[in-house]
């Protein structure tokens, strides 16, 4: 059954809803099967989909509730209507609508998510495909689903790491910038042009020099985030390898990342994903670029006939804990378990990396924040801790 490419809008009394059909009269012979008489109908721009593209949390959500509900005994149409019974999105509920429609033609619920690839992640339809063909569909919901539910967890935790330190460095510049450029040569002009303490004269002529070249200093500054995002936006790859360098910051993004591609390989094999498609679809999941080259290589070795253990000790995925668990897991034949397993072990780390950083950023910062502070105070009154010394 071949995939169409439009997508049309149609509009009956009080409903409304998505199709994909070849022309608008097919669009309406396909809903006057289901009793659908449209009085209008559209076809939907590119620009006008991703107005209701859905929230992939959304989607998640839906995926769990439809798992419960196979597991209970519904059958797939009926568990999608009820499952969509209460979600907000206008977006979601068209396209399970139109799933659910589909199903009924007797079109596989893969075969009609992939009429919406644009909007969902192509790892879960494929997923969902072996699943399907497997008859584990209900399993497969309820792993996409806490594979979901996990990747955002591990997101608010790196955000939760790096937030108190950014806020900390920010008010700390702001601060600084504030005290050298205004307080300190306020405090100047009071005592005229006698001698200067070596501190106070220091930062004064530091003052000077960042009044004197503000616009300059503006400028850099902003240049370097331009060459930033240019980088980062035409070499993406480059810009991610430098990431990976960065002190604690690069540990913490390898690790996630680490994690995610663990965890799709494992979700994708225990769906009964055969091991070259499963390396397929969790590479074109992947947006860390380091990754995703080196699974690529990865998947020609294994597709060369070379095992999992010599196919990943090429590769940059080539850890030795990483290789253990490979050995041990190709002679029992539960590779699903060892990437389970490693995934667990690089969101071990993450989090324990991630209270390391919140430990030490935060006495770290404040002796670095009082440290700036109290020199500008000291170097303020040093001058007037003089001058009372000489009329004594």
């Amino acid at each position: 059954m071949k995939l169409v490419s439009y997508r049309w809008l149609w509009q009956a009394h009080n409903q409304c809803g998505l199709i994909h059909a070849d022309s608008a009269l097919q669009a309406r012979q396909l809903l006057s099967q289901h009793h659908i008489h449209c009085g209008k109908i559209e076809r939907l721009s590119s620009r006008r989909q991703s107005r209701y593209k859905p929230a992939l949390s959304l989607w998640y959500l839906l995926l769990q509730q439809t798992a419960n509900l196979l597991a209970s005994g519904l059958p797939l149409s009926a568990a999608l209507r009820h499952s969509i019974g209460e979600t907000p999105s206008k977006g979601l509920r068209w396209m399970v609508e139109d799933c659910i429609r589909s199903i009924e033609r007797g079109m596989s619920f893969s075969h009609a998510l992939r009429q919406y690839k644009n909007w969902l992640p192509e790892a879960d339809i494929h997923a969902i495909s072996w699943a399907e063909q497997n008859g584990q569909l209900a399993d497969a919901l309820t792993q996409l689903q806490r594979l979901a539910r996990r990747q955002q967890q591990l997101k608010k935790q790196l955000v939760k790491a790096l937030r108190y330190p950014l806020i900390v460095l920010a008010v700390a510049t702001g601060v600084c910038l504030m005290m050298m450029g205004w307080v300190l040569p306020s405090f100047a002009a009071l005592f005229g042009d006698g001698e200067l303490p070596w501190l106070t004269a220091t930062l004064l002529e530091g003052s000077s020099f960042l009044r004197d070249n503000g616009a300059l200093i503006i400028g850099t500054v902003l240049v370097a985030f331009l060459l930033a995002f240019t980088v980062k936006n035409k070499a993406p790859l480059r810009w991610q390898r430098s990431l990976a360098y960065l002190p604690f910051i690069g540990q913490l993004l390898q690790d996630i990342k680490l994690q995610q591609l663990f965890h799709r390989l494992a979700v994708s094999l225990q769906t009964g994903t055969e091991a070259r498609q499963a390396l397929k679809t969790t590479e074109s999941s992947l947006t860390w670029l380091p990754h995703k080259a080196a699974l690529r290589q990865v998947r020609q070795r294994l597709e060369s006939g070379y095992g999992w253990v010599d196919s990943f000790r090429t590769s940059a995925l080539n850890e030795p804990r990483t290789l253990s668990f490979l050995l041990v897991a190709e002679q029992n034949g539960k590779i699903d378990n060892a990437f389970t397993a490693l995934a667990d072990f690089n969101q071990q780390r993450f989090e324990q990396n991630c209270e390391r950083l919140i430990g030490l950023a935060e006495p770290l910062l404040m002796v670095v924040l009082g440290g700036i502070i109290g020199t500008l105070l000291v170097a303020m009154y040093l001058p007037l801790f003089s001058m009372g010394q000489q009329f004594q």
